[in-house]
């Protein structure tokens, strides 16, 4: 019997589905594989791009369907820009950094995976959860099996796992807590009740592993969270949101107090710092941010269109510590600003901020416009990637999420999954000529 197929089951891919199989396994596994392996991400990473890039070309010399590149345009602006600013300061300042380079083209990489993936069937990325929830467990039970160790403590945090320094870390895992329980719509499993109970346990297990970090810049995520979840609920009335609002407001000043107040708490450290910024005692956490932000913003100054050149950060905080702007300790413990966006404008100047806001904005916009969206699957991978990319935006202010090569595909490849995701399959098939299938 042969019959015309529906909108999206008849359609199918000339692709090679064992491409597509592959590429969707590698880039599932990369945020299960983010705070427990430094090799992981990038392995995945390199491999994934290697068959994407093959399958793309194939397509180009036995046309299997038109590319439709128009999909991924707001992506590949995203995973690009990094790139093409550095390329363009590597012609004016005349120099050339290896690590910069292959840093900076991991974002590139993530194209040809992302073009594969938006011919991934939507059941088989939806398994994502799975990834963002292991992390959620695991980085939640590193944290607190490091920190609670008498021989160990904060500072080895990077000594396991994906190797990030505590602050990432925490970033990180607070992100995985809140994504899975953003994935309570989504049932894959044969006991629903556990599943859901496991996404809801995951927020409280990692909040508790972040408080016992000690770590201050990750609890901004919860406003984030209060926002992506705001805007989500396009459904409610004026009078629902303005009682959200008032909620989470109410709970913030709570929050805040807490943690201003608690024993242990280092929140009160940054008051004190700010005391002994004024008297000259400049070497502390709050202290040493100062310095690199004013020493980043000189560096603007001196170069506002292309910055003064990644590589060349460590050797102007050594003329800014002649100067007197920065103590010896800054100059000789630091090669970067605790910033993403004050490493980017310091390195590459106005496009250099302009190329890290299209990676995190770029794609924001996208998955906010796509929570217009009624499908439940759409709609929730429209929040998890409005928290991804917002919340990496909020970390960057306070971290550098990008300090090495090994973080890159933890956002590339996980932005590409949350973005093929959240694509509406009408968008992604509509160049495609119909099939008819035959059974």
């Amino acid at each position: 019997m042969v019959h015309a197929a529906g909108p999206n089951a008849g359609r199918r891919t000339g692709i090679s589905p064992k491409a597509v199989v592959v590429i969707s396994i590698l880039a599932l596994l990369v945020p299960a594989l983010a705070l427990v392996s430094a090799d992981g991400g990038p392995i995945a990473l390199y491999l994934g791009a290697v068959v994407g890039l093959g399958v793309i070309i194939a397509n180009a010399i036995k046309p299997w369907e038109v590319y439709a590149w128009r999909d991924l345009w707001p992506l590949m602006v995203a995973l690009a820009a990094p790139l093409v600013c550095m390329l363009l300061g590597n012609i004016v300042h005349g120099d050339w950094v290896a690590s910069e380079f292959e840093k900076l083209i991991r974002f590139a990489l993530a194209i040809p995976i992302a073009w594969v993936l938006m011919r991934s069937p939507v059941q088989w990325l939806r398994h994502v959860q799975w990834s963002l929830l292991f992390s959620a467990y695991v980085g939640s039970l590193m944290l607190l099996v490091i920190l609670l160790s008498p021989d160990l403590g904060r500072g080895a945090v990077s000594a396991f796992g994906g190797k990030y320094n505590a602050v990432a870390f925490a970033n990180l895992t607070l992100f995985f807590g809140f994504a899975s329980c953003l994935t309570l719509p989504w049932t894959l499993s044969r006991w629903p009740r556990l599943e859901a109970a496991l996404k809801l346990l995951a927020v409280p297990l990692s909040i508790y592993a972040v408080w016992i970090s000690e770590t201050r810049s990750s609890w901004a995520l919860f406003a984030v969270l209060g926002l992506v979840i705001l805007l989500s609920k396009q459904q409610w009335t004026a009078r629902t949101k303005l009682m959200f609002v008032g909620m989470a407001l109410v709970f913030m000043a709570v929050g805040l107090s807490f943690l201003w107040y608690a024993d242990g708490s280092r929140f009160r450290a940054i008051w004190t710092d700010f005391q002994r910024y004024e008297q000259h005692d400049r070497d502390t956490s709050t202290g040493i941010r100062m310095q690199l932000a004013t020493a980043s913003w000189l560096m603007f100054k001196e170069s506002p269109w292309t910055g003064v050149g990644a590589g060349n950060f460590r050797e102007k905080l050594a003329e800014f510590r002649d100067q007197g702007i920065v103590t010896p300790k800054v100059a000789s413990d630091y090669g970067e600003p605790h910033n993403d966006f004050l490493g980017a404008l310091a390195g590459y100047g106005m496009f250099g901020l302009l190329s890290i806001l299209a990676l995190y904005f770029v794609p924001a916009v996208t998955f906010l416009r796509r929570l217009r969206n009624a499908d439940a699957t759409i709609h929730t991978a429209a929040t998890i990637g409005l928290l991804f990319t917002l919340g990496y935006a909020q970390f960057s202010l306070t971290e550098m999420m990008f300090r090495n090569m090994r973080s890159v595909p933890i956002y590339a490849v996980t932005l590409a999954v949350l973005y093929a995701l959240s694509t509406p399959r009408h968008l992604a098939m509509a160049d495609r000529p119909s099939t008819i299938i035959s059974h």
